[in-house]
């Protein structure tokens, strides 16, 4: 936020700070559902995410801005389009720069400080998945400095909070064990997160982990002292095994049933909505020269089932539990997986007026 300098602001900045308090307040009744959308910022430019094949073969994907998407004036135009949908939250895949190879400010992390920086967020709030995959896997020797960025991220006015406090959800539970090397280790991490949380006045942390339906990874997430189960997208699960296209009529009810799994593993749950899977613009990426298992017939009309069911379930089952009703989206803009919201060549705003519509 700008400085404001003189006497003669004081005044306008306090009423300056209660407009913004009131902006962001999750004022949603326990009745109605908190909608993230995962972002992925593979759109600067900068990577290798734009290849041949998305831009030639799949050019109806291409956002109405460009592919490039990750600029001030584009990210405000997403917000828009996010606030307009009733999607309340961006979860921003965040990368850890001081693993990066090069050392220098990771470019997928374009997007989250365009955003923090946006001068109207339009009440849209943000939080991070921690991307902790190969590559960016974050130990012991890192947890300080990562933390002190994190802990700097949760006191921004427009951070999400669960259940009181700034959530914040890792990608790996199986990476973090690989660095770490115990469940204990990884629970005294988490605890001391916490600690620094509360000792910058933030009450402490809610802290989520991606993991398979299955009670091994629940009761492992639940030795290493996380409060909530969540996943990424759940293709795996969901895609008809040996079938190397499957009709994306499937997966709305195959998906409901891995929400109900995760019903029985004992830990409080926000579900996920894998709107579509078909990564193939990236096979030519692959070593492996083989196109990918994928769905078939992703629509508005898709979008519109998914959403449905996922706001349904949620507020029928109550997996985060009574008080907080909480669920995600995937992806906001995964293009390359098949997976995206915004405005688009080939479908304009129709998926965003299916999730508008969905959410009602």
């Amino acid at each position: 936020m700008n400085s404001k300098l003189g006497i003669g602001f004081l005044l306008l900045t306090g009423l300056t700070g209660m407009l913004d308090a009131e902006a962001y307040a999750q004022d949603k009744s326990s009745k109605e559902l908190l909608v993230g959308a995962y972002y992925f910022d593979g759109w600067t430019g900068k990577t290798n995410h734009i290849t041949r094949s998305l831009t030639e073969d799949f050019k109806g994907r291409e956002p109405i801005w460009g592919w490039v998407t990750s600029k001030p004036e584009i990210i405000r135009k997403q917000v828009a389009a996010a606030a307009e949908a009733n999607i309340d939250f961006f979860s921003f895949c965040w990368y850890d720069s001081a693993l990066s190879k090069k050392n220098v400010a990771d470019p997928r992390n374009n997007a989250l400080n365009l955003f923090i920086n946006a001068k109207d967020r339009q009440g849209m709030r943000f939080n991070l998945l921690v991307a902790n995959h190969f590559g960016y896997l974050i130990g012991p020797e890192d947890w300080a400095r990562v933390s002190k960025i994190w802990i700097t991220l949760f006191k921004n006015e427009a951070y999400l909070k669960f259940q009181e406090k700034p959530l914040i959800t890792f990608l790996s539970l199986r990476m973090l064990i690989s660095k770490f090397g115990t469940a204990e280790k990884i629970k005294i991490a988490l605890d001391q997160l916490r600690a620094d949380a509360k000792a910058n006045g933030l009450g402490g942390v809610s802290i989520a982990v991606c993991v398979a339906p299955k009670q091994a990874d629940a009761d492992l997430a639940k030795a290493c002292g996380f409060d909530l189960l969540t996943g990424y997208n759940y293709h795996d699960q969901t895609l008809i095994a040996g079938q190397s296209v499957s009709p994306i009529t499937a997966l709305s009810p195959r998906e409901q049933s891995v929400w109900g799994s995760f019903l029985k593993l004992g830990m409080p749950y926000m579900p996920v909505s894998t709107l579509n899977w078909d990564p193939r613009p990236w096979d030519d990426t692959n070593k492996v020269k083989k196109a990918s298992p994928h769905f078939d017939g992703y629509s508005p009309a898709s979008v519109y089932q998914s959403i449905k069911g996922l706001k349904k379930w949620t507020l029928e089952n109550d997996p985060a539990g009574p008080a907080e009703h909480i669920a995600m989206i995937y992806a906001w803009n995964e293009y390359g997986e098949g997976a995206w919201l915004t405005p688009s060549v080939q479908y304009q705003n129709k998926f965003l007026n299916a999730v508008k519509d969905a959410l009602k």
